[in-house]
């Protein structure tokens, strides 16, 4: 991770690594009696909101494509006089080929250097204009964030500059050397830390002979091969117009919106006519290992299990985006009742379906004590093959509908949060409808859902890493009776909301 400068609260360049999209996050319905006396809870929770009440934004998608092929999503908001913009290329790490760190280091040196700016004047100018600029990479993408005041002396020097990193980077030796250096400091860094390996071990069990078995940001071998002549190629190939799409949310009208995206879109390399689209690498899931183990001196094991998932795009997507909530996408899921409430087994456990341009991965996380890892592994894993033979149940179905509508209003309520959504459709090419995916899951049925878990998820796919000490293991604890286990407990008459 490059944290260069972070002055005022604005200008943060860098190469922020992402793992995966976090699932949606939904609120909890478990309550205590309250005496009789005791005043009416002011507050309540969505479960007991009707589903209409949940209004979200009238919010209009405006959508194009520029002639040298960037794609260009946009929504008018008036709430502040700011921008966010959003620019992404078809530029992550399964293109680094035999070089794993390429795409990390092609992203990263563009922000080192523009004809007559170097990196710290780049940063000053961003923190002059009040503008920040993040900057992340994943197995598809490269991704580039800009928020800036949308008054035109603000905007107009903010987008000049970021189209100058996009289009005209210098890509000198010297800033190679010191991305190359960053990088390994990255690499050496996250090699120690237990939370930030399980899901990269994952990936290497399911497919180790691809991109997806390489971390993000490459290897020590690669980065070495990495030269200064195969970052100008990546870049020529792969930040070209057409392979950028252009997100835009905020105050600004749809004449300068267009205006932005030609902006941008026009200092990209272009390639000549004839040359084809790159397509995105494709990996066969062959590997046979199924378990690793890393011993680290943890009083808590690191316990993560992942099998392969289907695409944004596939048929199937909302069945499964709707089954892991309801298995482990939400506090209020089957996971935690039976690790959390039940057992008192750990503080939070979850499970999230990642999406990536040709496939997906399921995965399930918790911590538990060293001494009950197995225990709560094979519990989980139990768990799972209950939910897979029986399917979810009408109540579940229906409560999870309720919480996805209710949601509707609480994911537009800012720039941002409206931002994230729309990115979302841009990447995986889905109807401009900010409510596309709740509006397919009120139409699902308990089997429909089961008939879509055991189509893609199976007991015996499950790849298995865990991170921490060996230790001589107990039996899971019989629960006792009387009140949840659960961690947090709450006073009677408060409602959970």
């Amino acid at each position: 991770m490059r944290n260069d400068f972070l002055r005022s609260g604005y200008a943060l360049l860098g190469l922020v690594i992402a793992t995966g999209l976090t699932g949606l996050q939904v609120l909890a319905n478990t309550a205590l009696v309250a005496p009789a006396n005791f005043p009416a809870p002011r507050l309540q929770s969505l479960l007991d909101l009707a589903p209409d009440t949940g209004t979200a934004r009238a919010l209009s998608i405006k959508g194009w494509k520029t002639l040298t092929g960037t794609k260009v999503l946009f929504i008018h908001t008036t709430a502040m006089p700011m921008f966010d913009l959003h620019v992404s290329f078809a530029a992550g790490s399964a293109r680094d080929g035999d070089m794993p760190g390429l795409a990390a280091a092609t992203m990263s040196m563009l922000t080192e250097g523009v004809p007559g700016k170097d990196l710290p004047a780049i940063v000053e100018t961003f923190d002059g204009l009040g503008a920040q600029l993040t900057m992340t990479i994943d197995h598809d993408r490269a991704d580039f964030a800009l928020r800036s005041l949308s008054h035109a002396q603000k905007r107009a020097p903010a987008l000049e500059l970021l189209a100058q990193i996009l289009g005209e980077p210098l890509l000198t030796e010297g800033a190679l050397k010191r991305v190359k250096n960053e990088l390994r400091d990255e690499l050496n860094a996250r090699s120690v830390e237990a939370g930030n390996s399980p899901e990269q071990a994952i990936k290497t069990m399911l497919a180790p002979h691809s991109s997806w078995s390489l971390p993000f940001y490459g290897t020590e071998q690669g980065l070495q091969t990495v030269t200064r002549a195969a970052v100008q190629n990546f870049h020529r190939r792969f930040y070209r117009a057409s392979h950028a799409q252009i997100t835009l949310v905020g105050s600004l009208t749809l004449a300068e919106a267009k205006a932005l995206s030609l902006q941008i879109s026009d200092a990209l390399p272009v390639m000549s006519a004839d040359t084809p689209a790159t397509p995105m690498p494709t990996h066969d899931l062959i590997g046979t290992e199924t378990s690793r183990h890393e011993e680290q001196s943890l009083t808590q094991t690191h316990l993560l299990l992942g099998q392969p998932s289907v695409s944004r795009q596939h048929p199937d997507y909302a069945a499964l985006y709707a089954a892991n909530l309801i298995f482990g996408g939400s506090p209020n899921s089957r996971l935690m009742n039976a690790l959390r409430e039940k057992h008192g087994l750990v503080y939070d456990a979850y499970s999230q379906n990642t999406t990536w341009a040709t496939a997906g991965l399921m995965t399930i996380s918790l911590q538990v004590s060293a001494s009950l890892s197995q225990a709560a592994l094979a519990l989980t894993e139990a768990l799972f093959s209950d939910f897979l033979r029986d399917g979810p149940t009408e109540q579940e179905v229906a409560q999870i509908k309720l919480q996805v509508a209710n949601m509707s209003a609480l994911t537009s309520a800012s720039n941002r949060q409206i931002l994230r959504q729309l990115v979302a459709i841009n990447r995986h090419d889905l109807p401009l409808d900010l409510d596309y995916t709740a509006q397919q899951v009120q139409r699902l049925t308990p089997g429909m859902i089961h008939e879509a878990l055991n189509r893609h998820w199976a007991a015996d796919r499950w790849r298995r890493m865990t991170i921490g000490a060996t230790v001589d293991q107990q039996p899971l604890p019989t629960p006792p009776g009387g009140p949840s286990q659960s961690m947090c407990r709450a006073e009677a008459g408060f409602v959970a909301s």
